[in-house]
């Protein structure tokens, strides 16, 4: 769905030749003048928004001073969300009292004096780019295995290996049964949200540690973990056997997980109460298919299971560390996951001719949007593939409204196609009976829905109709119909 430039999202693409060409804002003093938009009808708000998120990482010399110029490449270079750093290997990008109040380092020494987060945020907001604060929840440590200030001054909330000591990725995660490990992050947490205008949080490392190759691995041990596992399974984690078929480890495997999705739960309360209607994205692993992350370290059987279990509205899916390039298998996975969850895949956008691939066997996927973490570069191809396509802007509508975001999606449908096209009558027809239901759909409208789109897509794909340039738009919008029409068939079941 193209924007015009009478679009309030709309900015210059076109220079001379058909080359992309962005102003620079050194010879255009308005460029970060804020265009009044319009009022958009609550079904446009229900639109599902195409998220394309970039991670942003400060360097130590950051001036928040170049903070405009910053978001101005973002933005440049096709982005409509960034993810900003704020907790990482154990510290803070900005004064934190949560942090004081644990006695722990007050701020990343890299910016003492400095608040680059708050600039951040403005030039943001200035430009309409959403942004979320990116916590690095369990893991407080470097690569390297050395020890960041919290695990230094409370070494016993460490995630320990068989043999209960803190090496390897222990010494780099917190453990995530322990309760005062809870508490720590939801103060973080709800500090973050409390002084910043950030539109949601995005949390990363909510897992058990990982160790590659093979991402194997048997956390936690700890002295809590231990004692719980103790009263709640009735048996002691040294004498479970290593079979995952023996009841007693499939039963500290479910336990670990409920930890988790428990840790997840508690998060979002305590977000709810500061800043109701933020929205809470978790990145969880994924492998190719036979090679799912061990669950006895991922703390979860399915990627998906998340946004099945409404912990998260998006999971953003990440290869295995061990994975070094983007496989079909990896596609193939996420577009399975699709079905029934709403996803978000994370690229590398290196190297560039496999990034472009990648993201063309995205682009007809009903997929949430893609995240692109580090290296890249702003300024360089081919980052500028994404300033192509339709603009939306990020709403909770979805996730709380989905038979209304269906009907929004019909409509962006209707208008991709010709007046006289035969499809568009018929959608039409669709929302002229479905529209007054407003969110109380018959089970039965709901199914014959899927199934018409179902067989419409097909059609497409065997071009038994012919639709020209919209096609791939039109069989996203339907897949995504497809799939929010099959989360209220779930949440009714």
């Amino acid at each position: 769905m193209s924007r015009g430039p009478d679009h309030p999202n709309h900015w210059e693409l076109e220079g001379q030749n058909g080359e992309p060409e962005i102003r620079d804002p050194e010879f255009d003093p308005d460029w970060r003048t804020v265009v009044a938009q319009a009022p958009a009808s609550e079904e446009e708000r229900a639109l599902f928004p195409q998220t394309r998120a970039i991670e942003l990482c400060l360097p130590n010399a950051f001036d928040p001073a170049d903070a405009p110029r910053l978001i101005w490449q973002v933005r440049r270079a096709g982005f409509n969300t960034v993810l900003l750093n704020c907790f990482s290997g154990g510290y803070t990008a900005f004064d934190s009292t949560t942090m004081r109040a644990w006695e722990f380092p007050a701020q990343d020494p890299r910016f003492a004096d400095r608040d680059p987060v708050a600039p951040l945020l403005a030039a943001a907001h200035a430009e309409r780019i959403t942004v979320y604060a990116l916590v690095e929840c369990l893991r407080v440590g470097s690569e390297s295995g050395k020890r960041g200030p919290i695990l230094r001054r409370r070494s016993e909330w460490a995630a320990h290996g068989r043999d209960r000591s803190a090496r390897g990725a222990g010494s780099r995660f917190l453990c995530p049964a322990n309760r005062h490990v809870w508490r720590f992050l939801g103060d973080l947490l709800y500090e973050i949200l409390e002084h910043y205008p950030f539109q949601g949080l995005y949390l990363r490392d909510l897992h058990y540690p990982l160790e590659p190759p093979d991402c194997r691995a048997d956390y936690c041990r700890c002295d809590y973990c231990r004692s719980a596992v103790w009263h709640s399974l009735g048996v002691k984690i040294h004498e479970i056997p290593d079979d995952p078929d023996h009841p007693d480890r499939y039963n500290l495997t479910s336990w670990r997980s409920k930890q988790l999705a428990a840790l997840l739960h508690y998060l979002r309360l305590r977000v709810g109460k500061v800043c109701a209607p933020s929205l809470t994205l978790a990145e969880v692993y994924l492998g190719e298919e036979g090679e799912q992350a061990h669950p006895e370290s991922s703390g979860y059987v399915d990627a998906g299971s998340w946004t099945k279990e409404h912990l998260v509205p998006i999971a953003a899916l990440r290869p295995l560390p061990a994975m070094t390039a983007i496989s079909e298998q990896w596609i193939e996975r996420v577009a399975m996951l699709t079905e029934s969850a709403l996803v978000m895949p994370v690229l590398s956008a290196e190297p560039d001719g496999l990034f472009l691939e990648t993201l063309d066997r995205l682009s007809v996927l009903p997929i949430a949007g893609v995240v692109v973490r580090e290296p890249y570069d702003l300024a360089a191809p081919p980052l500028n593939r994404l300033a192509t396509g339709p603009w939306r802007e990020r709403t909770q509508v979805t996730e709380e409204r989905p038979l209304l975001a269906v009907c929004a999606l019909l409509s962006a449908t209707i208008r991709l196609l010709p007046a006289d096209s035969p499809l568009s009558a018929f959608l039409s027809d669709v929302l002229r009976v479905v529209q007054p239901l407003g969110e109380r759909w018959p089970p039965q409208q709901c199914e014959t829905l899927y199934e018409n789109l179902l067989g419409l897509e097909e059609r497409i794909a065997d071009e038994k109709m012919n639709l020209g340039e919209p096609a791939p738009a039109v069989v996203r919008n339907f897949r995504l119909a497809r799939q929010l029409l099959r989360m209220v068939e779930l949440e009714g079941s």
